[in-house]
């Protein structure tokens, strides 16, 4: 016998529609949100403290506190593009013997999690449905945390992507992470994502939530 095909619960990414809000949507959405930048940070400071930036004296380092790596342009954008990014890790990269390797190794750590965490509610929603049980909490998860290392791949600060070109041109190294580059960044994957919402025209963010959609068919398939 054949089961029947997992239907996706949200689309990806997810959208809130601030005109007709719905109550457990919002809530799913904002606990998805606070899980995805938890993942992301911690796995970047892991990573971080494994190849070599302890950093034992710092108490930010690790500290499993949602609220305390939420970043405010990072939530505007989740709000306007379904995506967003946490408070920057601080990484000193004169402690990694291979820096420019490593630092991109620390930075990718985050959207790497993200997706073994929406692999993981993939399995729970298979498993659910396996039951016959619907689930629209860890369909959530999957989406917010797909979306978010899909987009994460973008080569532009604060996202994590965009410690490939440091990588790949050591002069750039010395500026990264820069504040003023990341404000930068910020404001125009707000402005750009933004954009594409209101006017409906599509165009990266097109092509990143095709791909974010095929691996969510993937995962619960």
């Amino acid at each position: 016998m054949i089961q029947d095909p997992i239907s996706l619960a949200f689309s990806t990414p997810f959208l809130m529609d601030l005109t007709r809000i719905r109550f457990d949507d919002m809530v799913s959405f904002i606990v998805s949100v606070l899980i995805a930048i938890t993942v992301h940070a911690e796995a970047q400071a892991f990573a971080a403290t494994f190849l070599g930036d302890a950093q034992a004296d710092n108490p930010r380092r690790f500290h499993f506190n949602p609220l305390l790596h939420l970043d405010i342009s990072g939530v505007i954008c989740f709000l306007a593009a379904g995506f967003g990014w946490p408070r920057p890790i601080l990484m000193i990269s004169e402690r990694f013997s291979r820096p420019r390797l490593y630092t991109l190794l620390a930075c990718l750590a985050g959207p790497l999690a993200n997706f073994l965490m929406a692999s993981i509610a993939g399995s729970v929603i298979w498993l659910f449905k396996h039951y016959g049980v619907e689930d629209r909490v860890f369909g959530m998860v999957m989406a917010v945390n797909l979306t978010m290392a899909t987009y994460h791949l973008l080569p532009i600060p604060p996202l994590a992507g965009s410690t490939i070109l440091p990588a790949l041109f050591p002069a750039l190294l010395k500026a990264w992470p820069s504040r003023i580059g990341s404000l930068i960044g910020s404001v125009i994957l707000i402005l750009y994502f933004g954009f594409e919402r209101i006017s409906g025209r599509h165009y990266i963010g097109d092509i990143l939530s095709q791909l974010a959609s095929k691996l969510h068919l993937i995962f619960i398939s």
